[in-house]
């Protein structure tokens, strides 16, 4: 059996044991996880960026799509296609380096045990290949990634129950060996973060408001505490300011916000917003604009599947803040998601 088969296996029983509350199955996704959730956070001046989001999908439809940013509700995408030559299939995480290089995980030829990480110089076009191919040795279905600020790799491994570090510097394709192997926290894991002090939150998406977001600080102990209040938590993201967002994915699904100074052990969410937030969503992954604008991957089935925008370039984030965009288009409709995310 594959890792994808194993992956979506967990996720079924996981989500057959839930009783009202609990949220879709990610329509033709596999294992657990969260996509990049580090962002690269552009410089004020920046003026002129795309957003690029994975479906989580086979060879029959695209890989990635890509529009410009501010996304609006009818702006155009352009699709990349799965090709002998770029090794895109079932893409699933995604980040910006510090080097602005797109990276984006797929399970490739290898059915995602061990899953590949593609280095894309950018713009992204159909006849892109990667610049660089690492296969990410010790993962199994990895569906999320993030960068220390060291500029080390985070990879979530869910087939295995394991995070993983890689040690940079990445200037040559090859096999990859992991630095640090953190074991046995969960076989759930769905998001991935990191913040400025290079300590590693993950988010447990088998939680059903306790244990929600584990972290793990240097030198990774396996020894975890745990922020708490979240159902069946995605995506995570830092701003420019530290504070930790988050998604619950219950009933109803919202995004919430840990402050900067409210990560602690046993701390909940500081700010809890549902407004907006259709029915049966799951924000599996978050990026942030160069203003400041919030954009998730929305992977919950073919009614919600899209990206949703909070305007926090504008706006204060609150418990009545209102998505000011949900993007979604035909390919994203039929295959039920928008798994991994990232601006540049």
């Amino acid at each position: 059996m594959t890792s994808r088969a194993i992956g979506l296996a967990l996720l079924i029983a996981l989500l057959s044991g839930c009783s009202g509350g609990g949220f879709p199955p990610p329509a033709q996704t596999a294992p657990q996880a969260f996509s990049s959730d580090s962002a690269t956070i552009g410089a004020p001046h920046v003026t002129h960026q795309d957003v690029y989001w994975t479906l989580f999908a086979g060879a029959p439809y695209p890989q990635v799509q890509i529009a410009a940013a501010p996304l609006k509700t009818a702006s155009k995408s352009t699709s990349i296609y799965s090709s002998r030559k770029n090794n895109l299939l079932d893409s699933s995480g995604m980040a910006v380096d510090s080097s602005g290089r797109l990276w984006i995980l797929s399970y490739g030829k290898n059915s995602g045990a061990p899953t590949s990480a593609l280095v894309f110089e950018l713009p992204l076009t159909a006849t892109s290949i990667p610049k660089y191919t690492f296969v990410l040795s010790g993962t199994s279905g990895s569906d999320a990634l993030a960068f220390g600020p060291s500029g080390n790799l985070w990879v979530t491994a869910p087939g295995y129950h394991e995070v993983l570090e890689y040690k940079g510097p990445f200037a040559k394709s090859g096999t990859l060996k992991p630095v640090t192997t953190i074991t046995a926290v969960s076989n759930n894991l769905f998001g991935i973060a990191v913040d400025k002090s290079a300590n590693v939150y993950f988010s447990l998406n088998n939680s059903r408001g306790s244990r929600s977001i584990a972290v793990e600080k240097p030198p990774y102990k396996a020894s975890p505490y745990y922020l708490e209040g979240l159902m069946y938590p995605g995506g995570l993201i830092f701003d420019k300011h530290g504070n930790l967002y988050a998604s619950t994915n219950g009933t109803p699904p919202a995004v919430v916000r840990y402050n900067s100074n409210h990560l602690q052990s046993g701390d909940k969410p500081n700010i809890v917003d549902p407004t907006g937030v259709p029915a049966g969503s799951y924000e599996a992954a978050f990026a942030l604009t160069a203003k400041g604008d919030l954009y998730a991957a929305n992977c919950g089935n073919a009614k919600t599947a899209g990206i949703d925008v909070w305007p926090l370039g504008s706006k204060t984030f609150s418990a009545r803040l209102a998505p000011s965009v949900l993007y979604t288009n035909s390919n994203l409709r039929l295959v039920g998601c928008a798994w991994g995310i990232a601006i540049k």
